[in-house]
């Protein structure tokens, strides 16, 4: 008999899975209802309160997109780049920045259950756990946040930016992220389902108005298939100045990390340059 699970999103393309077997269901000490199953086309595939955030055939679509550009515009000479990566609990994001030289990475999650879960279920990121690189902490960002430092990047892989997520995206938020950035900081984020038409997206619509005062600047979208469409991601710099200035205006080539699937010098220009659909999209809701 067959096995299906539909998911529960805000997002236009709410899908049901054809599920093969099932892991792991169950809720973690923090409370999120948590299913760690096996697609047939999507491969092992992670669930939190119902919405899918990951599957093992193209986790690394997501993991790469959020993560590369951000560290490509960094320049800190010999000195380590330190970064901070808040939520993230398959480990994925921490293992994609460790493919950096010369990484001091803080991990903040607050689900220590769902991290332990990831790392006997899923083993996408078998090396970050006991990296001499990485300091996972297992606290609120929002308490954990005033005892750190500053860092030349923040890593946002948070929940989806829509509904009521509190704390999180909150203009509190955002203004604390903005205070942890160095002067010439970077950071990212994902911010959901996106469409260049109206129904755009709430998340796109929030972190835009946080982040998007510089019109599309930093914005960027990338299919993923087991998400039935384009997710959004938005970067911005601590002084204001285009996130994407580094592919034009170095002191050093443009190197990236070897054996990446997404991306490379090319995928980066394109982020860099939204198509006429996206500028329009844009002006609509500005």
């Amino acid at each position: 008999m067959s096995d299906y699970f539909t998911e529960q999103s805000e997002s236009d393309a709410v899908t049901t899975y054809r599920l093969v077997g099932r892991a792991f269901e169950g809720r973690t000490a923090a409370g999120v209802d948590t299913l760690i199953a096996d697609s047939a086309e999507y491969g092992r595939l992670l669930f939190l309160d119902g919405e899918l955030q990951s599957a093992s055939a193209d986790e690394p679509i997501y993991h790469e997109s959020l993560v590369h550009p951000v560290m490509a515009g960094v320049e800190t000479g010999d000195a380590p780049i330190r970064v901070l990566v808040v939520g993230g609990g398959e480990g994925a994001t921490v293992r994609e920045v460790l493919r950096w030289p010369n990484v001091a990475i803080d991990w903040v999650d607050y689900d220590q259950d769902l991290v332990n879960l990831c790392r006997e279920h899923l083993r996408w990121a078998p090396a970050v756990y006991n990296h001499d690189h990485v300091r996972y902490i297992p606290g609120d960002i929002q308490v954990v946040l005033p005892t750190l430092g500053s860092y030349h990047v923040i890593i946002l892989d948070l929940p989806d930016p829509d509904g009521d997520t509190g704390y999180l995206y909150s203009e509190e938020f955002w203004t604390s992220m903005r205070e942890h950035l160095r002067g010439d900081g970077r950071l990212v984020t994902h911010c959901g389902p996106v469409r260049p038409f109206r129904g755009i997206g709430g998340g796109f619509q929030r972190v835009g108005a946080a982040l998007g005062g510089n019109g599309l600047a930093g914005f960027y979208t990338v299919g993923i298939p087991s998400f039935q469409g384009d997710w959004g991601f938005w970067m911005m710099t601590k002084d204001g100045s285009d996130p994407f200035w580094f592919l034009y205006n170095r002191t050093t080539p443009l190197w990236l990390p070897q054996g990446l699937q997404v991306v490379d010098r090319l995928q980066l220009k394109a982020w860099a340059n939204p198509t006429k659909r996206w500028v329009l999209a844009m002006n609509g809701l500005m």
